[in-house]
């Protein structure tokens, strides 16, 4: 796959002369425009990388400020200035008479006029659950506290319901209706301006090689998602753009399912970005994944640990064209996991790979 862009065609370039009026008129105009160059054809849309998912660990919580610093700056330069804070450590009551760590992340985050999204965290195999009751009276509580806890900061920005699925039917499906309906009503009962998030997925993998998955067609991925999304009060729906990260799967693959979201998100009225994954498995096809791991293996089984692997600088500009054809906005899942400076000299050379990509599309660009 090659980028292929249109040639700048200079107003200053050669061409056959016409008579009378006709050169005059040119001639006036390259005065006026002072050969700019003009584009023969729109160039090509792609999509702003502008946040990741980010796993909030104890140790993240314990560090000096300054490290936070360093971190912000890393992200900032590739244009990263949404964070979506998982995992259920932030938040958690400190220790009597000890400051709150995470009052010093968000006093650095409103310094920086950055934007947050905080999980509501979800119950060990939720979709497993015959009554959500208590799963949403727990999601209530915590999303009280956050907002009491941090919604003063400016850059406590919206929510994150942190159920990633592709398609339910029967009761699960009446399960994740209520889930999402009621906790993102507890999202907007305490702070009606804040936007919720969703990152769901979609299957590539039609022959059920990676597991004991009932396939749905792109079309019944577009009616399910409509469905359900015009049930909650859901507001960004940011689409995991790799199927189940396999390496081998081809951008044009992916189409089909990216549409019927924008489809889906555009009949519910709600934003529609993409989540961009910078990590991937590395096989070559589905039968050489069913070789290595096994027949039905799932692609987070621990056998597959050693396969994982950074998306590779070109195949991110691909991923980013590919995006822009259905929005303008995408996050990312992976920087944490594979890019950061601070895993070592191969993601140093990553991270300087992805910035000189990024800084050319994302500019410097502000999220608020």
């Amino acid at each position: 796959m090659t980028m292929n862009r249109p040639t700048p065609l200079s107003t200053c370039q050669a061409r056959p002369a016409a008579v009378g009026f006709a050169v005059v008129g040119l001639l006036l105009f390259l005065l006026v425009t002072g050969c700019r160059q003009i584009p023969t054809a729109a160039a090509r849309p792609e999509a702003r990388l502008m946040g990741t998912l980010w796993w909030m660990s104890p140790n993240d919580l314990n560090r000096p400020i300054a490290a936070w610093q360093a971190e912000f700056d890393q992200l900032e330069a590739l244009g990263i200035r949404i964070l979506v804070l998982n995992g259920p450590f932030f938040g958690e009551n400190p220790p009597p008479g000890a400051a709150d760590p995470t009052e010093a992340f968000f006093n650095e985050a409103d310094r920086r006029g950055l934007s947050i999204y905080m999980d509501t965290l979800s119950a060990p195999d939720w979709w497993t659950l015959s009554d959500p009751a208590p799963e949403i009276a727990r999601a209530r509580a915590r999303i009280e506290s956050l907002n009491h806890r941090y919604g003063q900061h400016r850059s406590f920005t919206g929510w994150y319901i942190p159920y990633e699925l592709y398609v339910m039917w029967d009761a699960p499906a009446e399960l994740i209706t209520v889930l999402y309906r009621d906790i993102s009503a507890a999202c907007k009962r305490v702070s009606p301006p804040k936007p919720v998030m969703l990152s769901p997925f979609f299957i590539l993998d039609q022959a059920g090689d990676l597991g004991s998955f009932r396939w749905a067609t792109p079309a019944e991925y577009q009616q399910f998602w409509t469905t359900l999304l015009q049930q909650s009060q859901v507001d960004i729906v940011a689409l995991q753009d790799s199927g189940e990260h396999l390496s081998c799967y081809t951008l044009d693959q992916r189409r089909p399912f990216l549409a019927a979201m924008k489809s889906a998100c555009a009949t519910a009225n709600k934003q529609f970005w993409i989540n961009i994954e910078v990590g991937e498995l590395n096989v070559a096809s589905l039968s050489d994944y069913t070789n290595r791991f096994g027949y039905k293996t799932h692609v987070n089984d621990p056998k597959t640990a050693t396969a994982w692997q950074a998306v590779a600088p070109d195949k991110l500009r691909y991923k980013l064209e590919l995006a822009g054809e259905y929005t303008d906005t995408s996050i990312s899942w992976g920087y944490q996991q594979f890019i950061r400076p601070t895993l070592g000299p191969e993601a140093v050379q990553l991270h300087q790979a992805y910035e000189a990509i990024l800084t050319n599309r994302n500019g410097n660009i502000s999220t608020r």
